[in-house]
């Protein structure tokens, strides 16, 4: 059954895959630059990569729960059908338990840059896993 155009979502990038893989070489490069800035005798290596594939695994969990689950598909729908003063007070809520979990960590000692890290590696796990769903729609 063939997919109609309305159907697909947009993306920041297009719809084609070789912006997607740009994009996922981008965060490579990122990633690369910012373990040889700012890996050394703070933290290892490993637990650089520990943070960017922990990061990518949750994002790529929170885009499963978003999709698949009945309750992940009513919290989207309901964003999404929110006015934008609502969508931006329903974005600083869910900031602050972000925000105490980077306290919480720095006040342990981890670094920051592990924090952010993982963050960009969700982002980047969900986005390229919603990318993934939609683009095997198209098929």
């Amino acid at each position: 059954m063939a997919t109609r155009i309305d159907e697909v979502p947009k993306f920041p990038l297009g719809n084609s895959p070789l912006w997607h893989v740009f994009f996922v070489v981008l965060w490579g490069i990122w990633a690369a630059l910012t373990v040889n800035e700012y890996v050394g005798d703070a933290f290892g290596l490993p637990a650089f990569l520990l943070a960017l594939l922990c990061g990518v695994l949750f994002g790529v969990a929170l885009f499963g729960w978003l999709a698949r689950t009945k309750r992940g598909r009513k919290a989207r729908q309901l964003y999404a059908d929110a006015p934008l003063g609502q969508q931006l007070v329903i974005g600083v809520v869910l900031l602050v338990p972000l925000l105490a979990l980077m306290y919480g960590l720095s006040t342990v000692g981890v670094s920051a840059v592990l924090a952010q890290v993982a963050l960009v590696g969700a982002i980047v796990g969900y986005h390229q896993s919603k990318f993934a769903s939609a683009y095997a729609r198209l098929q």
